[in-house]
């Protein structure tokens, strides 16, 4: 299967959104538990140009999904 830009972009995107939210679960999951919350979040890194502004928080989860995302992307 030959990738386009958008598959590549879409898959990516998918997993890096994927890894934040099962890291967020992980984080309220420990909290619960052990009643420590674990802040291993970096940023936010972003800009703000008055009318548009987006914001990143990478976490480990976030890490974590480049690689499945480049694993899924070799197998199709």
């Amino acid at each position: 299967m030959k990738l386009n830009a958008g598959t590549v972009v879409g898959i990516t995107l998918f997993c890096l959104a994927a890894g934040t939210l099962t890291w967020e679960i992980i984080e309220q999951f420990a909290e619960h538990v052990t009643g420590v919350s674990p802040q291993l979040a970096v940023g936010p890194y972003g800009f703000d140009i008055g009318v548009l502004a987006i914001w990143i928080r990478l976490n480990p989860g976030s890490v974590l999904g480049i690689p499945i995302a480049i694993v899924l992307l070799r197998r199709l």
